[in-house]
């Protein structure tokens, strides 16, 4: 979905399959991640080659982050890319995990652009409900 956040243009991908999701108790803390991209366009956009590496790079991030398909530690619920920057939203059963795996990077310094994160208990699901709402349809 494309729009726009304090003028500028902001794109946003969202699991939709996580509006219905039941057993939200069950996945009670949210992850955030940041990465600030450095090659930018127009508007604060990454270029594409910057986008292609950064989001291979989160693409990476996502499949540790769930861990086991069949019984994910995590779900994905968003990404926006805007102003520069690419904020990445997990809802994770055991953050300890995520929070191990995500700190070995940041001692490796194995990352390919500067990020940061943040792990808070939410089991309300409060800090993603505003990317888990009904969107009105954009008229064509």
């Amino acid at each position: 979905m494309e729009c726009e956040s304090d003028g500028k243009p902001s794109i946003i991908v969202v699991n939709s399959a996580l509006k219905s999701f039941k057993n939200r108790d069950v996945f009670g803390w949210t992850c955030s991640l940041t990465i600030y991209y450095k090659d930018l366009a127009q508007n604060g956009m990454p270029t594409h080659e910057e986008s292609d590496l950064v989001l291979d790079y989160v693409e990476k991030l996502g499949s540790a982050i769930k861990g086991n398909p069949d019984h994910p530690n995590a779900l994905f619920v968003a990404r926006e890319t805007c102003d520069g920057e690419l904020n990445v939203y997990w809802q994770v059963n055991d953050p300890k995990p995520v929070h191990q795996y995500l700190q070995s990077i940041i001692q490796e310094e194995s990352y390919p652009r500067e990020m940061e994160y943040r792990i808070e208990y939410d089991g309300e699901w409060k800090s993603v409900e505003w990317f888990l709402q009904d969107f009105p349809k954009k008229e064509e």
